[in-house]
């Protein structure tokens, strides 16, 4: 996806090609017109100040059915072609902070699915990606104390103390050392600031409890060699609100996209996890767990197809077309919302074996 210029608005335009030769070919196309109420972060908080999960719901249908006919067309064809097992790997350069894993997508013959959960996806931030796919060793963590039981989810494996602090983690990752198959943070969250939208000089890991003032920021992190990552790869999985997201540093310029995706898979990552939006601290746990398990019963499972099933279990129960303001049907949504905020970057090969704490199998 790439921002068009000279159609007179905010447009993108699209292009795609699968491993067999269907071919979705690039043109000027400024229908696709940038969505500005499409961002999820600034839509589902959960609390106060929040929409109504029901409308964000029925705009992305109403996206979703906007799709070109090149789109619809190109997904139908791989679909057909290869059923819905085919990894998906999607590169955003526009900066729209567009939801494709809720892009729903049907067809004659073929049932209406969110890509999210019909396709392992991996977004790309246009690094190569790791030669280090396999990712095996100790576990690196920080955990707030009100996520404590995140830290019991960690207990099987070999994992750092559970003194370490952001920066003390930091450290750890400047210096070599024994491979590391995850790199795993659960704290809070924060995006940007009321008088500079979109900065992502703002996007900050929280050290400490909800309203603290403590933390590390993209652009600390940025500053970081990180040279652990660099020879053996690793998943690195911030579970952490608007993890994912992206933005520019208005102080140097507003076209080059930023943010730890972007970061860490260019000191060397296999594979980044982080969220979009404003998750629920529970079901971050949720999710955490459910990932954790799968991979211990499944080591060669890739960590994109853990997350599409899990999106799967999170979209199956979402049936018929809600009421707008139907308050129950909200409420259900919710953590429909928050499983498909979690978004993968990386090489879609990627699987996760941590090495298991001595003693336990």
């Amino acid at each position: 996806m790439w921002r068009e210029s000279g159609t007179g608005r905010e447009s993108y335009g699209l292009a795609g090609v699968c491993c067999c030769g269907i071919a979705l070919t690039y043109q000027r196309q400024p229908q696709q017109v940038k969505p500005f109420r499409l961002t999820l972060g600034d839509l589902i908080h959960g609390g106060d100040g929040g929409e109504s999960p029901t409308k964000t719901f029925l705009r992305l249908m109403s996206w979703s059915k906007d799709a070109s006919d090149g789109l619809r067309g190109f997904l139908s064809e791989i679909r057909r072609a290869h059923g819905d097992d085919i990894r998906m790997i999607i590169e955003d350069v526009t900066g729209y902070s567009l939801p494709w894993e809720l892009l729903r997508h049907r067809d004659k013959g073929l049932a209406g699915e969110w890509l999210g959960a019909l396709f392992p996806i991996a977004r790309s931030v246009g690094t190569p990606p790791s030669a280090v796919t396999r990712c095996t060793g100790e576990i690196l963590a920080y955990v707030a104390p009100d996520m404590a039981g995140d830290r019991a989810l960690l207990d099987r494996f070999q994992t750092t103390p559970r003194n370490v602090t952001l920066k003390d983690l930091l450290n750890l990752l400047d210096a070599e050392g024994d491979p590391v198959s995850l790199v795993y943070v659960a704290c809070h969250g924060k995006y940007g600031r009321t008088d500079i939208p979109h900065s992502a000089a703002e996007i900050k890991l929280i050290e400490g409890s909800r309203d603290s003032k403590r933390g590390i920021s993209l652009r600390e992190i940025d500053g970081h060699d990180l040279l652990r990552l660099e020879r053996d790869g690793g998943l690195v999985f911030l579970n952490a609100c608007h993890s994912a997201r992206e933005g520019v540093y208005p102080d140097l310029d507003n076209t080059t996209l930023r943010s730890f995706a972007r970061v860490f898979l260019r000191a060397g990552a296999s594979g980044f996890i982080g969220t979009i939006g404003e998750v629920g601290r529970r079901h971050g746990y949720d999710l955490a767990k459910s990932l954790l398990d799968a991979f211990t019963e499944s080591p060669d499972t890739p960590v994109v197809v853990a997350l599409r099933d899990y999106r799967r279990k999170a979209a199956a129960p979402i049936v018929g077309v809600p009421g707008e303001d139907d308050e129950e049907a909200a409420a259900r949504l919710l953590p429909f919302f928050y499983a498909f905020m979690y978004a993968y970057f990386g090489s879609p090969e990627t699987t996760l074996s941590p090495t298991p704490r001595e003693g336990i199998r």
